[in-house]
């Protein structure tokens, strides 16, 4: 009897939670659309963050080296006496030399210049032709310029480079007293481009397209597998109601049912690029599978929940990570910020208890000279090589952050002396970095030695003032506190 009711309670048990499963699936059945659908927009969601950041950071460097060319003195002087120059050779070769040294510098396809005065194409091998507003391939020139805009992403084919289809950046050149003197600017392969696409669409099993809006009229109609026209979007897609592109630069989720498929899409504006970035996910493929799985047993339906478990909790452990990640680390830098500085300089400081270790700070000099006259893009890329030679300048032998503004500071092993010559090292990189700028790069800096007495507070004043004494002496310099005097 006993055995019966064992029996019986372990079969009731069973069945309880068989039927409680069921119950489960039944009710995971029906609310299974939903469910799905905020699981792609999650996927859909955080693909969209990284490729917006990818594309942004990929473009943010030839935008600001076309910058960097249209304000260079050198290239203003030489506009302004082209015309009369244009039979010495010697003078147009100066031209070419300056655009090839960037083109080599930076890996370009083309980097190129079009004369306001004379109509010529210059680009880094020689001149290329004198455009003419009757020719299509040159129409871009003049509606550019008509826009009044200060920059431009257009996507056209490249007469230089056997019209391989090329992203080029137009940048308006104007003398100190506004005159307009042509467009400079860089052109990079759609390939490369599209290839940092192509990665993210594999990883995240969705279609990418971008649509350039912000570009002048060109020659260029067709498309190619990522840029397309705003009317081929449907076609790409399969959806024929309106996809909502209202210029926002917060991404607008939107599902539509086409050939009775679930489809996802993203539409973000990029206002820096003038880009809009499409994203498109369908859930076809995980409802087919879903429903395959409810279909053969309980057993792979129990598999297809743990999968999805464990699925889940890698989504929202990289989610948490990325988060982590955004919250100490400086992203135009890619240094550790203030917070997690004051972790790791204690850290550091138990591991090399019994060794010598300095403390610096510096900050770029003129800084706000620089964003007032250059723009904050240009100031942002600033901070980007002054945080990029720095690490190098590290080279693991202790660590580094951003403190706040322009302002860095680091914890290094060794004495002042020695981490006097590492920051010297280090100034001398940013320095000739700006050869080829309008804009030399400069810090001022203060070191002083850690010791068990003074506490870290105590010792960044110290050391602040240190980089106070560096200003006041003509900056560009190292200061080295040295008890209560400083050195330099």
């Amino acid at each position: 009897m006993k055995k019966h009711i064992l029996l019986i309670s372990n079969l009731i048990i069973i069945f309880s939670l068989m039927a409680g499963f069921i119950g489960v699936v039944y009710k995971q059945t029906r609310s299974y659309q939903s469910l799905t659908e905020k699981y792609l927009e999650n996927i859909v969601s955080l693909a969209d963050t990284d490729i917006s950041k990818h594309i942004e950071n990929s473009m943010t460097k030839p935008v600001m080296v076309s910058k960097t060319m249209a304000n260079d003195e050198f290239l203003k002087k030489w506009f302004l006496k082209e015309k009369e120059n244009q039979n010495n050779e010697l003078y147009m070769q100066q031209l070419y030399s300056y655009l090839n040294a960037y083109k080599e510098k930076y890996g370009y396809t083309t980097v190129f210049c079009v004369s306001n005065q004379t109509g010529n194409y210059y680009y880094q091998d020689g001149l290329n032709k004198t455009i003419s507003i009757n020719n299509e391939h040159d129409v871009w020139y003049y509606y550019f310029i008509e826009s009044g805009h200060e920059y431009e992403l257009q996507i056209d084919t490249n007469e230089v480079s056997n019209n391989i289809i090329t992203a080029f950046i137009n940048v308006r050149m104007e003398s100190d007293d506004g005159e307009l003197l042509g467009v400079i600017g860089v052109g990079l392969e759609v390939s490369d481009i599209e290839s940092i696409i192509r990665s993210y669409e594999d990883n995240y099993d969705l279609s990418a397209y971008i649509i350039n809006v912000g570009g002048s009229q060109n020659s260029f109609s067709d498309g190619t597998d990522v840029f397309i026209k705003k009317e081929e979007l449907s076609k790409r897609t399969g959806v024929e109601e309106k996809i909502i592109m209202d210029y926002s630069c917060e991404p607008k989720m939107q599902w539509f049912t086409s050939n009775n498929a679930r489809k996802c899409i993203i539409t973000k504006y990029d206002d820096t690029l003038g880009w809009y970035l499409i994203l498109e996910k369908d859930m076809n493929s995980i409802s087919s599978s879903f429903q395959a799985g409810i279909m053969d047993n309980v057993i792979f339906m129990l598999i297809s929940l743990m999968i999805c478990i464990i699925v889940t909790t890698a989504v929202f452990f990289n989610f948490n990570r990325r988060i982590i990640e955004v919250e100490n680390i400086d992203e135009l830098t890619g240094l550790p910020n203030r917070k997690l500085f004051s972790k790791m300089y204690n850290s550091f400081l138990k591991k090399h208890q019994e060794k010598k270790k300095s403390f610096f700070m510096f900050d770029i000099d003129h800084f706000k000279e620089i964003n007032d006259n250059h723009g904050h893009l240009f100031g942002n890329a600033i901070l980007a090589m002054v945080g990029e030679s720095l690490q190098s300048a590290m080279n693991g032998r202790g660590i580094a952050a951003r403190w706040g503004g322009d302002e860095f500071v680091g914890v290094l092993e060794g004495t002042p002396e020695e981490v006097e010559s590492i920051l010297k090292e280090f100034m001398d990189t940013l320095r000739n970095e700006g050869k080829e700028s309008c804009y030399r790069v400069t810090v001022s800096a203060g070191i002083a030695e850690i010791n068990k007495i003074l506490s870290p507070e105590q010792i960044i004043l110290k050391v602040d003032e240190a980089v106070y004494f560096s200003k006041q002496n003509g900056r560009n310099q190292v200061t080295i506190c040295k008890k209560d005097e400083f050195s330099n």
